[in-house]
């Protein structure tokens, strides 16, 4: 396990995207912590821009798993575990499957359910400075 994080304002949100993808698109895992209102699913609205989703993206709160397809064809699911009580619950929305699938796999409060990936993957912690200014920890996961 390594570590990488950075400072960041609203208005870099493209830029860290980029660099994110760049330096982390190897893993198809991605897991999002951080407080509620912290700025996990606009991250993730940018990712998924810089893949080439050109389709609104949103957060799956409800639905608790989108699917979306990038310009290439390429699928990128994003799951929103905070509403899962238990690991039985994420079965039933095929969570292992789609880990499994070798798709990007964006999943935001897997530590509601204490979920670990099995595979290589990456846990994004996102914490609200202020209004504007968040900072991003990313921690790398070999398995």
């Amino acid at each position: 396990m390594s570590d990488w994080g950075k400072t960041y304002s609203l208005e870099d949100l493209d830029i860290l995207s980029n660099e994110l993808i760049g330096r982390f698109s190897d893993r198809k895992i991605w897991l999002f912590e951080g407080d509620l209102g912290a700025g996990k699913t606009t991250l993730i609205q940018s990712l998924c821009k810089k893949l080439g989703v050109a389709g609104d993206v949103n957060s799956p709160t409800f639905s608790l798993v989108n699917e979306y397809k990038s310009d290439v064809n390429a699928i990128i699911y994003h799951l929103d575990l905070y509403r899962l009580k238990t690991l039985d619950q994420a079965l039933e929305i095929g969570l292992f499957e789609l880990v499994d699938s070798g798709y990007f796999c964006l999943i935001e409060w897997a530590s509601a359910i204490g979920f670990k990936p099995v595979k290589p993957y990456i846990l994004l912690n996102i914490e609200h400075l202020n209004i504007i200014d968040r900072h991003i920890s990313v921690k790398i996961y070999e398995n």
